[in-house]
């Protein structure tokens, strides 16, 4: 997660949930519109207008893209996918083992 200061969140929360009000009402007229489409085309402009073709800004720009990835992964699809598999069952392979203080223990069959 960025974790960044909170005056920074103050100065760029005010721009998100316009940009974010804008998005929505995007969707509101036209139900054809496509909400990663648009977001895309919103990464796409920033990165290009915040980072330049050098190869190390290219670098950086897609090492920060995949820390995003990985942290949505880990605070949003995560908890969703455990309850899940908490609601529904694991996988059937995966049923015969359990983790034990992050080891794993096969059981006996």
């Amino acid at each position: 997660m960025p974790y960044i200061t909170q005056e920074k969140r103050d100065a760029l929360d005010a721009s998100i949930d316009n940009l974010h009000r804008d998005l929505i009402g995007l969707e509101i007229d036209d139900e054809a519109n496509n909400m990663e489409g648009n977001l895309n085309y919103i990464f796409t402009r920033l990165l290009r207008l915040c980072y330049d073709e050098s190869y190390r800004s290219i670098n950086d720009a897609i090492g920060m893209l995949q820390c995003v990835m990985m942290e949505h992964y880990r605070t949003v699809a995560t908890p969703y996918e455990n309850q899940k598999k908490h609601e529904n069952g694991d996988v059937d392979n995966n049923q015969q083992y359990v983790r034990l203080n992050d080891v794993i223990v096969k059981l006996k069959s």
